[in-house]
């Protein structure tokens, strides 16, 4: 073998090395790999809002949300960019669905505390409280732990 054809040979299997790792080019995750960064972004979004206290007053309803809807957006920004297998793709989607009504909720929650409503505070944290529920519950039956936590 020449050093010009053990070149090309190395290359060739390079190339075949780095396909395989990368699934072909399709960009999705298998199963145990979307549960591992999934409840890698999750456990950091967890690590960021467990510092926050919980809020007693209209201002620290706002103050609240302010600090924590950055992150929770950013987390879940984050978990769309995630290709989960195909296999699971549904079960990720109602998921992520679940998160967008979590979203929505806490800017509902934030509008009333700025209104300084009681009965669409009290609304939009049981709004809060439902979805939030329901997105633990999906993530859980897509093997996650992290995500699942309350």
């Amino acid at each position: 073998m020449t050093a010009k054809s053990s070149l090309l040979w190395a290359s060739a299997a390079a190339a075949a090395v780095a396909l395989t790792l990368a699934g072909c080019g399709s960009g999705r995750l298998s199963h145990d790999a979307y549960v591992t960064r999934a409840d890698a972004v999750c456990r950091a979004y967890n690590s960021q809002v467990t510092l926050l206290t919980r809020p007693t007053s209209y201002e620290d309803v706002i103050a609240y949300v302010g600090k924590t809807l950055p992150y929770y957006v950013g987390a879940v920004n984050k978990l769309k960019q995630l290709e989960p297998a195909k296999s699971d793709e549904a079960a990720v989607h109602g998921w992520l669905a679940h998160s967008a009504v979590v979203e929505a909720a806490l800017r509902s929650l934030r509008d009333a505390a700025l209104n300084r409503d009681a009965a669409r505070m009290n609304d939009a944290s049981t709004a809060v409280q439902s979805a939030s529920l329901a997105s633990r519950q999906a993530a859980g039956a897509l093997g996650l732990t992290d995500c699942a936590a309350p």
